[in-house]
């Protein structure tokens, strides 16, 4: 079976990296690497990556010079990656046992390049919280409404679509990746594996926390990575506002109308 490749930025996530490498190394498809690239942090995060990587010789620890963010993080790991499937784990998130598993057949069984799944979100405890559904499929037209490809849940075909690298900027790098991906390649869909695969887990601290620039940025990536002009970028920054109120108001309402569209 081919190898596939797991990207782990980690910066001061003590608490929860532990977790987060054991739902790795518990999954039932077992031809993987996780590659861990720690950004300069100062609390005891390199040193437990390091002691899985004593004793699991799938898993390589890398460390930046300098702080580079969680794009810059993600890009050391995959100038180092050799497996032909890229996916994505934060050092705080969780994946489920069977996610590799059923991910990979998904697109060995229909020859998909580029997919995604549903996720749960979790809290600081490990307590579900609720659980988002994403389209059947989406391109470039659909991705430029809103992100609805979760990080975590993302698996890609390097051997077609080649090694991606991530744009660098402090907030929706994920996003803008997908938009990269989607126009650099045109007609390409990432379509959904309609299963909940993975945990990710809702904090109060982290970028995602911050909302007053997340506008800005969602704007950015489209002008820089979605090919979509600065005036036009307004009306999709419209749209977003409404498709992020229904979500974070009715998630219910959310699942229904994104699986229906």
């Amino acid at each position: 079976m081919p190898i596939v490749s797991i990207i782990m930025p980690s910066y001061n996530s003590g608490v929860h990296i532990a977790k987060s490498i054991e739902s790795v190394i518990s999954q039932t498809f077992k031809n993987w690497e996780l590659i861990i690239c720690d950004d300069n942090s100062n609390d005891d995060s390199l040193d437990i990556a390091n002691r899985f990587s004593h004793k699991d010789a799938r898993i390589k620890v890398l460390k930046n010079k300098h702080k580079k963010g969680a794009a810059g993080a993600r890009n050391t790991c995959l100038s180092v990656a050799s497996g032909r499937y890229i996916a994505f784990l934060d050092s705080d998130d969780l994946w489920n046992e069977n996610k590799l598993e059923l991910q990979i057949k998904f697109m060995q069984d229909n020859s998909f390049p580029f997919t995604f799944t549903y996720h749960e979100v979790i809290n600081e405890q490990d307590e579900y919280q609720k659980l988002y559904k994403a389209p059947r499929k989406v391109n470039l037209k659909i991705m430029r409404l809103a992100n609805f490809v979760p990080c975590l849940t993302v698996v890609y075909d390097s051997k077609i679509l080649g090694k991606v690298s991530q744009p660098e900027i402090k907030k929706r790098n994920d996003f803008a990746l997908w938009l990269k991906i989607l126009s650099l390649n045109k007609g390409l869909y990432a379509y959904c594996l309609p299963e909940a695969t993975a945990k990710y887990r809702e904090n109060n601290y982290g970028l995602s926390s911050k909302k007053l620039s997340t506008l800005f940025f969602f704007r950015y990536c489209l002008v820089e990575y979605g090919n979509v002009s600065r005036l036009s970028s307004h009306v999709y920054s419209l749209m977003y506002i409404l498709i992020y109120f229904i979500k974070s108001k009715w998630v219910s309402v959310y699942n229904f109308l994104v699986t229906k569209a």
